[in-house]
């Protein structure tokens, strides 16, 4: 049996190895359509324009580096293709020998494709010392970067819809278990997202790049928010990402997808 599934993802491998490319700047897009789209090129490099002003102190090699994006015909295809996707993927990244890929089915949604590839940047900055990122910081970093083509409620803002923020002790080492009930998965990402983007708008934005190297680098979080952003403990950081709200450039609160 293990042979015939070796087999299988080999000539799966040799297929996709078979479709037309395209490069661009940053990426090279295998197209499993015969029919190749110059929009998904397009679009792929406006994500790629979005994530480097955040992204590139963290990995300047994204500037010089190509990603190979294999983007199949449908979901169905997506599924049964040589990345053994989960059933509920919407797509997904990884790298191997220094390979770097990204695979996404037609028709490319700008946020799985924005949410994947910060991903693959963010842990290939962390694979430097072999080290993981937390999954709020992992996940909140995808968050805030596909916010341009998902807007996301304020968890802060609660109300009769939208529940109490999950306590900040708690939530900074916790990630959604598979059976937590839906509405509880939802919090857990608005929050990650919304934590990462005070981080990273309600201080001064290079301050990011050094927090994130000292988490990679072993500190624990409440130590490297004191260090890098002052914070005396966890109950002074979250007071201060309950009460922050984004500025405009003339000064008015407004929502986290006007940012």
């Amino acid at each position: 049996m293990l042979v015939l599934l070796l087999l299988a993802q080999l000539a799966q491998a040799q297929t996709e190895a078979s479709w037309n490319s395209d490069e661009t700047q940053h990426f090279t897009i295998h197209h499993e359509s015969p029919a190749t789209s110059l929009g998904d090129n397009n679009r792929v490099e406006r994500i790629y324009e979005s994530l480097h002003p955040v992204l590139w102190q963290l990995v300047p090699w994204m500037t010089q580096t190509k990603i190979n994006i294999y983007l199949y015909s449908s979901r169905d295809s997506f599924l049964k293709g040589r990345f053994n996707p989960p059933s509920w993927s919407g797509g997904l990244m990884s790298e191997s020998q220094g390979v770097k890929v990204l695979a996404v089915y037609e028709p490319m949604d700008s946020a799985t494709t924005a949410h994947e590839l910060t991903h693959l940047y963010f842990h290939t900055f962390f694979d430097e010392k072999t080290a993981f990122p937390p999954s709020w910081l992992d996940e909140g970093l995808a968050m805030m970067l596909q916010d341009d083509a998902l807007s996301m409620p304020d968890p802060r803002e609660k109300g009769p819809i939208l529940p109490a923020p999950i306590p900040m002790k708690s939530f900074l080492l916790s990630r959604p278990a598979q059976d937590a009930p839906g509405a509880r998965v939802t919090l857990w990402y608005q929050q990650a997202h919304s934590v990462v983007r005070f981080l990273k708008r309600g201080h001064i934005e290079d301050l990011f790049t050094v927090f994130s190297r000292k988490i990679r680098d072993g500190a624990d979080i409440e130590t490297a928010l004191r260090d890098v952003y002052g914070y005396a403990d966890l109950d002074a950081f979250e007071k201060d990402w309950l009460k922050w709200r984004p500025k405009t450039a003339k000064g008015m609160p407004v929502g986290l997808s006007d940012q």
